[in-house]
């Protein structure tokens, strides 16, 4: 099986599974902030990727990558949807589709939350960053690394802002610990 294909099963595999886990937490009530800046995530996280997709398949963009360079983008991919359920799995119960904070909400400042304040985010970011280098293909890389992140920045925004009015120590934490890149920004 050729990398690029895996890369789209793997891909395929993660895009049903996340609905899944977003309908089990949208049910879990708080009051919605923004969902303006959801529908702007969902559907930059559900056209662009399917775009790049396409695009391989009509072998427009097509770069000559090394296959070791593809796998690389494979293994990125998956590391970065690892980082992403692992933000979901220490959430547990606060964990919403929605930028919402429950009446018994706590700040969590463990696991991925020790490295950087969005590790969702930025595992989702960075899965699609490997999808775009496991395609070989350049205008994925564009579409994925770049036209991906004002959505990621927008809700990160929405969400530091209630967090921010919910907890006094949130502040104090995000000067602590890096954005949205751990260790850099």
């Amino acid at each position: 099986m050729k990398i690029e294909s895996v890369a789209i099963v793997l891909f395929a595999l993660w895009f049903i599974s996340e609905p899944l886990l977003l309908r089990t937490a949208r049910d879990r009530g708080g009051s919605d902030v923004d969902a303006r800046s959801l529908m702007l995530l969902a559907t930059s996280n559900l056209v662009l990727p399917w775009l790049s997709i396409a695009l391989y398949f009509l072998g427009v963009g097509r770069l000559p990558f090394s296959p070791w360079l593809k796998l690389a983008g494979v293994v990125i991919m998956v590391a970065g949807f690892c980082i992403r359920w692992s933000g979901m799995w220490t959430l547990r119960k606060f964990f919403s589709a929605n930028v919402a904070v429950q009446s018994d909400h706590r700040l969590v400042i463990a696991g991925p939350y020790r490295f950087v304040r969005h590790p969702g985010y930025f595992g989702g970011w960075l899965g699609f960053v490997g999808l775009g280098l496991a395609l070989g293909n350049g205008i994925a890389i564009v579409l994925l690394t770049l036209l991906t992140l004002p959505a990621f920045l927008y809700r990160i925004r929405v969400e530091e802002n209630a967090l921010a009015g919910a907890f006094p120590d949130y502040l104090h934490y995000a000067s602590k610990v890096k954005r949205f890149v751990p260790f850099v920004w």
